[in-house]
Protein backbone atom coordinates (compact mmCIF):
# COMPACT_ATOMS: atom_id res chain seq x y z
CA UNK A 1 0.00 0.00 0.00
CA UNK A 2 1.18 3.52 -0.70
CA UNK A 3 1.86 5.82 2.26
CA UNK A 4 2.39 9.55 2.07
CA UNK A 5 4.80 9.84 5.00
CA UNK A 6 6.75 7.30 7.06
CA UNK A 7 8.00 8.75 10.35
CA UNK A 8 10.38 6.62 12.38
CA UNK A 9 12.94 6.32 15.15
CA UNK A 10 15.69 4.31 13.40
CA UNK A 11 17.36 1.16 14.74
CA UNK A 12 20.28 1.85 17.06
CA UNK A 13 23.77 0.32 16.91
CA UNK A 14 24.00 -3.00 18.68
CA UNK A 15 20.24 -3.42 18.69
CA UNK A 16 19.84 -1.35 21.87
CA UNK A 17 16.77 0.64 22.70
CA UNK A 18 17.43 4.29 21.90
CA UNK A 19 15.62 7.57 22.48
CA UNK A 20 16.18 10.51 20.15
CA UNK A 21 14.04 13.38 21.40
CA UNK A 22 15.25 16.96 21.18
CA UNK A 23 17.97 17.60 23.75
CA UNK A 24 17.80 14.01 25.05
CA UNK A 25 19.52 11.32 23.02
CA UNK A 26 20.31 8.26 25.09
CA UNK A 27 20.39 4.49 25.13
CA UNK A 28 17.68 2.68 27.05
CA UNK A 29 18.61 1.23 30.42
CA UNK A 30 17.35 1.12 33.98
CA UNK A 31 17.08 4.93 34.08
CA UNK A 32 17.62 5.76 30.43
CA UNK A 33 14.10 4.49 29.77
CA UNK A 34 12.93 4.15 26.19
CA UNK A 35 10.73 7.18 25.57
CA UNK A 36 7.87 7.31 23.11
CA UNK A 37 8.85 9.35 20.00
CA UNK A 38 7.03 12.55 20.96
CA UNK A 39 8.14 14.78 18.08
CA UNK A 40 7.30 12.17 15.47
CA UNK A 41 3.90 11.43 17.01
CA UNK A 42 3.07 15.15 17.17
CA UNK A 43 4.15 15.56 13.54
CA UNK A 44 1.93 12.61 12.63
CA UNK A 45 -1.05 14.35 14.23
CA UNK A 46 -0.45 17.55 12.25
CA UNK A 47 0.04 15.69 8.98
CA UNK A 48 -3.14 13.70 9.47
CA UNK A 49 -5.05 16.92 10.01
CA UNK A 50 -4.17 17.68 6.40
CA UNK A 51 -5.41 14.29 5.25
CA UNK A 52 -1.98 12.79 4.79
CA UNK A 53 -1.58 9.02 5.16
CA UNK A 54 1.06 8.60 7.85
CA UNK A 55 2.80 5.55 9.29
CA UNK A 56 4.71 5.84 12.58
CA UNK A 57 7.37 3.37 13.69
CA UNK A 58 9.78 3.08 16.63
CA UNK A 59 12.25 0.35 15.72
CA UNK A 60 14.45 0.44 18.87
CA UNK A 61 11.42 0.26 21.15
CA UNK A 62 10.13 -2.77 19.27
CA UNK A 63 13.56 -4.41 19.24
CA UNK A 64 13.65 -4.35 15.45
CA UNK A 65 16.63 -3.89 13.15
CA UNK A 66 17.19 -2.56 9.64
CA UNK A 67 15.54 -5.60 8.10
CA UNK A 68 12.22 -4.53 9.62
CA UNK A 69 12.69 -1.03 8.22
CA UNK A 70 13.47 -2.49 4.79
CA UNK A 71 10.30 -4.55 4.92
CA UNK A 72 8.18 -1.54 5.87
CA UNK A 73 9.68 0.57 3.11
CA UNK A 74 8.88 -2.03 0.47
CA UNK A 75 5.36 -2.55 1.79
CA UNK A 76 4.40 1.06 2.51
CA UNK A 77 6.18 2.70 -0.46
CA UNK A 78 6.25 6.13 1.24
CA UNK A 79 6.57 9.36 -0.71
CA UNK A 80 8.49 10.85 2.25
CA UNK A 81 10.61 9.10 4.87
CA UNK A 82 11.57 11.16 7.93
CA UNK A 83 13.57 9.90 10.88
CA UNK A 84 15.06 11.14 14.16
CA UNK A 85 18.80 11.56 14.69
CA UNK A 86 21.05 12.16 17.69
CA UNK A 87 24.63 13.23 18.23
CA UNK A 88 25.86 9.90 19.68
CA UNK A 89 24.35 7.86 16.82
CA UNK A 90 24.74 10.29 13.94
CA UNK A 91 26.94 7.99 11.83
CA UNK A 92 24.49 5.10 11.97
CA UNK A 93 21.51 7.45 11.63
CA UNK A 94 22.83 8.83 8.34
CA UNK A 95 23.59 5.32 7.11
CA UNK A 96 19.82 4.75 7.05
CA UNK A 97 19.47 7.06 4.04
CA UNK A 98 20.94 4.64 1.45
CA UNK A 99 18.69 1.90 2.84
CA UNK A 100 15.63 4.07 2.22
CA UNK A 101 16.85 4.99 -1.25
CA UNK A 102 17.39 1.33 -2.17
CA UNK A 103 14.11 -0.01 -0.77
CA UNK A 104 11.83 2.89 -1.72
CA UNK A 105 13.12 4.45 -4.96
CA UNK A 106 11.87 7.98 -5.45
CA UNK A 107 11.14 8.50 -1.75
CA UNK A 108 12.21 11.90 -0.39
CA UNK A 109 14.46 11.46 2.65
CA UNK A 110 14.71 13.87 5.60
CA UNK A 111 16.04 13.91 9.16
CA UNK A 112 15.26 15.85 12.33
CA UNK A 113 17.34 16.45 15.47
CA UNK A 114 19.49 19.01 17.25
CA UNK A 115 22.83 17.82 15.82
CA UNK A 116 21.58 17.99 12.24
CA UNK A 117 19.99 21.36 13.02
CA UNK A 118 23.33 23.04 13.73
CA UNK A 119 25.42 20.98 11.29
CA UNK A 120 23.16 20.38 8.29
CA UNK A 121 26.10 20.33 5.91
CA UNK A 122 27.53 17.36 7.82
CA UNK A 123 24.28 15.44 7.45
CA UNK A 124 23.89 16.36 3.78
CA UNK A 125 27.31 14.96 3.02
CA UNK A 126 25.34 11.71 2.84
CA UNK A 127 24.28 11.68 -0.83
CA UNK A 128 21.12 9.68 -0.20
CA UNK A 129 19.77 12.28 2.24
CA UNK A 130 17.67 14.98 0.60
CA UNK A 131 16.67 17.35 3.40
CA UNK A 132 17.59 18.41 6.94
CA UNK A 133 14.82 19.84 9.10
CA UNK A 134 16.30 22.48 11.39
CA UNK A 135 14.83 23.05 14.85
CA UNK A 136 11.30 22.33 16.04
CA UNK A 137 10.22 19.85 13.37
CA UNK A 138 6.45 19.40 13.36
CA UNK A 139 5.33 22.58 11.62
CA UNK A 140 8.19 22.39 9.13
CA UNK A 141 7.31 18.81 8.22
CA UNK A 142 3.70 19.80 7.73
CA UNK A 143 4.75 22.35 5.11
CA UNK A 144 7.48 20.22 3.59
CA UNK A 145 5.16 17.25 2.99
CA UNK A 146 2.34 19.23 1.37
CA UNK A 147 1.66 17.95 -2.17
CA UNK A 148 3.45 20.02 -4.78
CA UNK A 149 5.25 22.20 -2.25
CA UNK A 150 8.45 23.71 -3.65
CA UNK A 151 11.46 23.32 -1.36
CA UNK A 152 12.40 26.93 -1.98
CA UNK A 153 9.23 27.91 -0.14
CA UNK A 154 9.68 25.78 2.99
CA UNK A 155 11.23 27.68 5.88
CA UNK A 156 13.50 25.75 8.24
CA UNK A 157 15.07 23.24 5.87
CA UNK A 158 18.51 22.72 4.34
CA UNK A 159 18.77 20.82 1.08
CA UNK A 160 20.63 20.33 -2.19
CA UNK A 161 19.42 21.95 -5.39
CA UNK A 162 19.58 20.37 -8.83
CA UNK A 163 23.22 21.38 -9.22
CA UNK A 164 24.17 19.77 -5.90
CA UNK A 165 24.68 23.10 -4.12
CA UNK A 166 23.63 23.31 -0.48
CA UNK A 167 20.71 25.59 0.21
CA UNK A 168 19.76 26.81 3.69
CA UNK A 169 16.27 28.31 3.74
CA UNK A 170 15.42 30.93 6.40
CA UNK A 171 14.51 29.63 9.85
CA UNK A 172 10.89 28.67 10.43
CA UNK A 173 8.61 30.26 12.96
CA UNK A 174 7.89 28.19 16.06
CA UNK A 175 4.43 26.75 16.47
CA UNK A 176 1.97 28.82 18.48
CA UNK A 177 0.96 26.97 21.67
CA UNK A 178 -2.63 26.48 20.54
CA UNK A 179 -1.39 24.93 17.25
CA UNK A 180 0.43 22.06 18.98
CA UNK A 181 -1.79 18.95 18.80
CA UNK A 182 -1.96 15.91 21.02
CA UNK A 183 0.48 13.28 19.68
CA UNK A 184 -0.95 10.50 17.51
CA UNK A 185 0.35 7.37 19.26
CA UNK A 186 -1.53 4.81 17.17
CA UNK A 187 0.70 2.51 15.19
CA UNK A 188 3.12 2.08 18.10
CA UNK A 189 3.30 -0.80 20.55
CA UNK A 190 2.73 1.22 23.72
CA UNK A 191 3.68 -1.77 25.82
CA UNK A 192 7.31 -1.05 24.92
CA UNK A 193 7.38 2.11 27.04
CA UNK A 194 7.68 1.24 30.72
CA UNK A 195 8.62 3.22 33.82
CA UNK A 196 11.82 2.13 35.59
CA UNK A 197 11.19 -0.27 38.48
CA UNK A 198 7.43 0.35 38.41
CA UNK A 199 7.19 -1.41 35.08
CA UNK A 200 3.97 0.36 34.21
CA UNK A 201 3.17 1.70 30.75
CA UNK A 202 3.57 5.44 30.35
CA UNK A 203 3.24 8.17 27.76
CA UNK A 204 4.74 11.61 27.41
CA UNK A 205 2.84 14.89 27.62
CA UNK A 206 4.44 18.22 26.68
CA UNK A 207 2.54 21.17 28.20
CA UNK A 208 5.25 23.81 27.61
CA UNK A 209 8.05 24.39 25.13
CA UNK A 210 11.11 26.63 25.35
CA UNK A 211 13.71 27.38 28.01
CA UNK A 212 14.80 30.91 29.01
CA UNK A 213 17.95 29.82 30.85
CA UNK A 214 21.44 29.73 29.37
CA UNK A 215 23.17 26.53 30.52
CA UNK A 216 26.27 26.26 28.36
CA UNK A 217 26.00 22.50 27.88
CA UNK A 218 22.34 22.25 26.83
CA UNK A 219 20.93 21.97 23.31
CA UNK A 220 17.33 22.76 24.34
CA UNK A 221 17.16 26.25 22.72
CA UNK A 222 18.22 24.73 19.39
CA UNK A 223 14.95 22.81 19.25
CA UNK A 224 12.26 24.76 21.08
CA UNK A 225 13.83 28.23 21.43
CA UNK A 226 14.25 30.34 24.56
CA UNK A 227 10.78 31.81 24.85
CA UNK A 228 8.31 29.88 27.01
CA UNK A 229 5.23 28.67 25.12
CA UNK A 230 2.39 27.34 27.25
CA UNK A 231 -0.20 25.10 25.65
CA UNK A 232 -3.80 25.80 26.71
CA UNK A 233 -4.44 23.94 29.95
CA UNK A 234 -7.69 22.51 28.61
CA UNK A 235 -5.82 20.99 25.63
CA UNK A 236 -3.27 19.31 27.90
CA UNK A 237 -5.88 17.86 30.24
CA UNK A 238 -7.98 16.65 27.30
CA UNK A 239 -4.87 14.92 25.92
CA UNK A 240 -4.21 13.09 29.19
CA UNK A 241 -7.86 12.15 29.57
CA UNK A 242 -7.85 10.81 26.00
CA UNK A 243 -4.83 8.62 26.75
CA UNK A 244 -6.55 7.26 29.84
CA UNK A 245 -9.73 6.47 27.93
CA UNK A 246 -8.19 5.17 24.70
CA UNK A 247 -5.11 3.32 25.93
CA UNK A 248 -5.79 2.78 29.65
CA UNK A 249 -2.58 4.59 30.52
CA UNK A 250 -2.50 6.55 33.78
CA UNK A 251 1.25 7.11 34.11
CA UNK A 252 2.75 10.13 32.40
CA UNK A 253 6.14 11.73 31.95
CA UNK A 254 5.58 15.46 31.66
CA UNK A 255 8.21 16.43 29.11
CA UNK A 256 9.53 19.98 29.10
CA UNK A 257 12.88 21.71 29.15
CA UNK A 258 11.77 23.08 32.54
CA UNK A 259 8.19 22.19 33.45
CA UNK A 260 8.11 24.47 36.50
CA UNK A 261 9.41 27.57 34.71
CA UNK A 262 5.99 29.20 35.20
CA UNK A 263 4.59 28.17 38.58
CA UNK A 264 1.27 29.90 37.95
CA UNK A 265 0.76 27.74 34.86
CA UNK A 266 1.76 24.59 36.75
CA UNK A 267 -0.75 25.31 39.50
CA UNK A 268 -3.48 26.00 36.95
CA UNK A 269 -2.75 22.70 35.20
CA UNK A 270 -2.76 20.76 38.47
CA UNK A 271 -6.10 22.24 39.50
CA UNK A 272 -7.55 21.26 36.12
CA UNK A 273 -6.27 17.67 36.49
CA UNK A 274 -7.89 17.46 39.92
CA UNK A 275 -11.15 18.95 38.66
CA UNK A 276 -11.37 16.28 35.92
CA UNK A 277 -10.74 13.51 38.44
CA UNK A 278 -8.27 11.77 36.12
CA UNK A 279 -6.62 9.71 38.84
CA UNK A 280 -3.26 9.82 37.07
CA UNK A 281 0.34 9.52 38.27
CA UNK A 282 3.19 11.50 36.75
CA UNK A 283 6.80 12.63 36.91
CA UNK A 284 8.41 15.84 35.71
CA UNK A 285 11.65 17.80 35.73
CA UNK A 286 12.40 21.07 37.49
CA UNK A 287 15.05 23.61 38.31
CA UNK A 288 15.78 23.96 42.01
CA UNK A 289 15.00 27.68 41.88
CA UNK A 290 11.52 27.34 40.35
CA UNK A 291 9.57 25.45 43.02
CA UNK A 292 8.02 26.22 46.39
CA UNK A 293 6.03 24.33 49.03
CA UNK A 294 2.61 25.47 47.78
CA UNK A 295 3.30 24.47 44.18
CA UNK A 296 4.88 21.15 45.08
CA UNK A 297 2.02 20.31 47.42
CA UNK A 298 -0.53 20.93 44.67
CA UNK A 299 1.57 18.95 42.19
CA UNK A 300 1.61 15.98 44.55
CA UNK A 301 -2.15 16.21 45.06
CA UNK A 302 -2.59 16.13 41.27
CA UNK A 303 -0.51 12.95 40.93
CA UNK A 304 3.18 13.89 41.02
CA UNK A 305 5.20 11.03 42.52
CA UNK A 306 8.75 11.87 41.40
CA UNK A 307 10.51 15.10 40.46
CA UNK A 308 13.88 15.32 38.71
CA UNK A 309 16.28 18.17 39.41
CA UNK A 310 19.24 19.21 37.27
CA UNK A 311 21.72 19.64 40.13
CA UNK A 312 24.82 19.29 37.91
CA UNK A 313 27.56 20.01 40.48
CA UNK A 314 28.41 20.35 44.14
CA UNK A 315 30.58 23.38 43.38
CA UNK A 316 29.16 26.90 43.12
CA UNK A 317 32.12 27.88 40.94
CA UNK A 318 31.42 25.11 38.41
CA UNK A 319 27.71 25.96 38.42
CA UNK A 320 28.50 29.61 37.70
CA UNK A 321 30.97 28.74 34.93
CA UNK A 322 28.35 26.56 33.22
CA UNK A 323 25.70 29.29 33.23
CA UNK A 324 23.39 27.15 35.33
CA UNK A 325 22.30 30.06 37.50
CA UNK A 326 21.72 28.09 40.71
CA UNK A 327 23.67 27.48 43.90
CA UNK A 328 24.41 24.36 45.92
CA UNK A 329 22.35 25.83 48.77
CA UNK A 330 19.32 26.03 46.46
CA UNK A 331 19.85 22.42 45.44
CA UNK A 332 19.86 21.31 49.06
CA UNK A 333 16.73 23.30 49.83
CA UNK A 334 14.73 22.04 46.83
CA UNK A 335 15.54 18.35 47.26
CA UNK A 336 14.92 18.51 51.00
CA UNK A 337 11.58 20.26 50.44
CA UNK A 338 10.33 17.73 47.90
CA UNK A 339 11.49 14.80 50.02
CA UNK A 340 9.77 16.26 53.07
CA UNK A 341 6.49 16.38 51.15
CA UNK A 342 6.77 12.68 50.33
CA UNK A 343 7.77 13.17 46.69
CA UNK A 344 10.46 10.92 45.26
CA UNK A 345 13.50 12.83 44.06
CA UNK A 346 16.00 12.29 41.26
CA UNK A 347 19.22 14.26 40.91
CA UNK A 348 21.14 14.69 37.66
CA UNK A 349 24.83 15.51 37.86
CA UNK A 350 27.22 16.60 35.10
CA UNK A 351 30.86 15.60 35.58
CA UNK A 352 33.70 17.28 33.70
CA UNK A 353 32.26 20.76 33.18
CA UNK A 354 34.64 23.74 32.81
CA UNK A 355 36.42 24.44 36.08
CA UNK A 356 36.12 20.83 37.23
CA UNK A 357 38.90 19.53 39.47
CA UNK A 358 39.43 16.53 41.68
CA UNK A 359 38.10 18.61 44.57
CA UNK A 360 34.91 19.63 42.77
CA UNK A 361 34.28 16.07 41.63
CA UNK A 362 34.51 14.99 45.25
CA UNK A 363 32.17 17.80 46.29
CA UNK A 364 29.58 16.68 43.73
CA UNK A 365 29.64 13.11 44.95
CA UNK A 366 29.46 14.29 48.55
CA UNK A 367 26.36 16.32 47.69
CA UNK A 368 24.73 13.34 46.00
CA UNK A 369 25.38 11.17 49.04
CA UNK A 370 24.19 13.85 51.46
CA UNK A 371 20.86 14.64 49.83
CA UNK A 372 17.75 12.44 50.28
CA UNK A 373 17.79 11.39 46.62
CA UNK A 374 16.00 8.24 45.50
CA UNK A 375 17.79 8.23 42.14
CA UNK A 376 21.02 9.79 40.92
CA UNK A 377 22.29 10.04 37.37
CA UNK A 378 25.92 10.93 36.67
CA UNK A 379 26.71 12.12 33.15
CA UNK A 380 29.89 13.09 31.38
CA UNK A 381 29.76 16.69 30.16
CA UNK A 382 29.30 16.43 26.40
CA UNK A 383 30.24 19.33 24.08
CA UNK A 384 27.26 18.98 21.78
CA UNK A 385 27.53 21.08 18.60
CA UNK A 386 25.60 24.31 18.84
CA UNK A 387 26.16 24.78 22.58
CA UNK A 388 28.31 27.41 24.24
CA UNK A 389 30.32 24.55 25.78
CA UNK A 390 31.19 23.29 22.30
CA UNK A 391 32.41 26.75 21.24
CA UNK A 392 34.41 27.19 24.44
CA UNK A 393 35.98 23.75 24.12
CA UNK A 394 37.16 24.50 20.59
CA UNK A 395 38.42 27.95 21.54
CA UNK A 396 40.44 26.67 24.50
CA UNK A 397 41.74 23.54 22.84
CA UNK A 398 39.82 21.07 25.00
CA UNK A 399 38.31 19.48 21.91
CA UNK A 400 39.71 18.90 18.45
CA UNK A 401 37.24 18.18 15.66
CA UNK A 402 39.74 16.07 13.75
CA UNK A 403 39.67 13.44 16.49
CA UNK A 404 36.03 12.55 15.65
CA UNK A 405 34.89 12.70 19.28
CA UNK A 406 31.90 10.74 20.47
CA UNK A 407 29.31 13.37 21.41
CA UNK A 408 27.71 11.41 24.20
CA UNK A 409 27.07 11.82 27.90
CA UNK A 410 28.23 8.25 28.40
CA UNK A 411 31.90 8.99 27.72
CA UNK A 412 34.00 12.08 28.47
CA UNK A 413 35.93 13.72 25.61
CA UNK A 414 36.97 17.10 27.00
CA UNK A 415 40.69 17.52 27.78
CA UNK A 416 40.29 19.91 30.71
CA UNK A 417 43.42 21.34 32.38
CA UNK A 418 44.63 18.76 34.88
CA UNK A 419 41.60 16.51 34.33
CA UNK A 420 41.81 14.10 31.37
CA UNK A 421 38.62 12.47 30.11
CA UNK A 422 39.68 9.05 31.35
CA UNK A 423 39.70 10.38 34.89
CA UNK A 424 36.18 11.77 34.52
CA UNK A 425 34.94 8.41 33.24
CA UNK A 426 36.61 6.59 36.11
CA UNK A 427 35.07 8.95 38.65
CA UNK A 428 31.66 8.55 37.02
CA UNK A 429 31.84 4.78 37.54
CA UNK A 430 33.02 5.36 41.11
CA UNK A 431 30.12 7.75 41.79
CA UNK A 432 27.55 5.23 40.64
CA UNK A 433 29.04 2.52 42.86
CA UNK A 434 29.21 4.79 45.91
CA UNK A 435 25.66 6.00 45.48
CA UNK A 436 23.84 2.75 44.72
CA UNK A 437 25.80 0.28 46.85
CA UNK A 438 24.59 1.94 50.05
CA UNK A 439 21.90 -0.05 51.90
CA UNK A 440 19.66 3.03 52.12
CA UNK A 441 19.85 3.62 48.36
CA UNK A 442 19.04 -0.03 47.64
CA UNK A 443 16.06 0.13 50.01
CA UNK A 444 14.71 3.22 48.23
CA UNK A 445 14.92 1.49 44.87
CA UNK A 446 13.20 -1.63 46.16
CA UNK A 447 10.41 0.46 47.62
CA UNK A 448 9.62 1.74 44.11
CA UNK A 449 9.23 -1.73 42.59
CA UNK A 450 5.59 -2.49 41.85
CA UNK A 451 4.72 -5.97 43.09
Amino acid sequence: MDTDVLLFNPPAPGGRGYTREGRCTQAAGIWGTQWPPLSLATAAALLRRDGRRVALRDYPAAGLDLRALEGDLRELRPAFAVWSTGSPTMVSDLAVAPVVRRCAPGCVTAVIGTHATVRPEEALAEAALDVVVRGEPEGILREFCRPGKCRNDVAGISWRDGDGALRHNPDALLLAPEEIPAPAWDGLDLGAYRLPLKGRRFLMVAPVRGCPWGCTFCTAPLYYGRGLRRRPVADVVDEMAGNVERYGIREFFIWADTFTADRHYVRELCRAVLARGLGISWTCNSRVDTIDAETLGLMKEAGLWMISFGLESGSDAVLAASGKGITVAQSRAAVTLAHGLGIRTAGHFMLGLPGETEATLAATLALALELPLDVAQFYAAAPFPGTALFAEALRKGWLKLGTAPNYSQERAVLELPGLPPGRVDAFRRHAYRRFYLRPAAAARLLSMVVK
